[in-house]
């Protein structure tokens, strides 16, 4: 009983967070957003095409929060949320150093989320989930080739990132 309640505690925290961000991007939620808000900012630091990972957030935070929240799908709700929290590490707080604080969003929030939401995805969601309820099991060719695909999209999209980044701008002659 003990390890299907921090189960249950741990998918309600962790996925309840992730997915206000990915609600926040649909503008349901806090001051609101946008998804082609989300693409022009992407656009803008070189993850791009920027429409298409404003997407694959959206569906990593929300639908990914919201599938861990509930205990189904397996692996598939909080393993595209881990691959999508590294992506946010590097792309939006890396630069900004390790502590949040002083205007500054480092990355001491986003990755303890990503590495919880791929230890949900390796474990899975104890007896209080809808998967149990559904009996629903998930096999570990399943789990790993999900985690694989999760995995090259990460790749993919820090590759688009760092490729497309903009260049610096030169000083200029005074």
């Amino acid at each position: 009983m003990t390890v299907d309640l921090a189960y249950f505690v741990l998918r309600l925290v962790i996925g309840g967070v992730v997915m206000q961000h990915g609600l926040l991007k649909l503008g349901l939620v806090g001051k609101g957003g946008s998804v082609p808000g989300v693409a022009g900012w992407f656009d803008s630091i070189g993850l791009r095409p920027g429409l298409f990972w404003a997407i694959v957030a959206v569906a990593a935070e929300a639908g990914g929060g919201i599938l861990t929240v509930l205990g189904l799908g397996g692996p598939l709700g909080p393993g595209i949320m881990a691959g999508d929290l590294v992506v946010v590490t590097y792309v939006a707080h890396w630069s900004q150093g390790f502590w949040v604080g002083g205007g500054k969003a480092g990355w001491e929030f986003p990755l303890p989320l990503a590495a919880a939401s791929f230890s949900l995805a390796l474990l899975g969601f104890g007896t209080w989930s809808l998967d149990s309820l559904l009996n629903i099991a998930y096999s570990q060719n399943l789990r790993w080739a999900w985690l694989g695909i999760v995995a090259v999209g990460t790749i993919a999209a820090l590759a688009s990132k760092t490729m497309n980044a903009p260049k610096p701008k030169a000083p200029s002659a005074a």
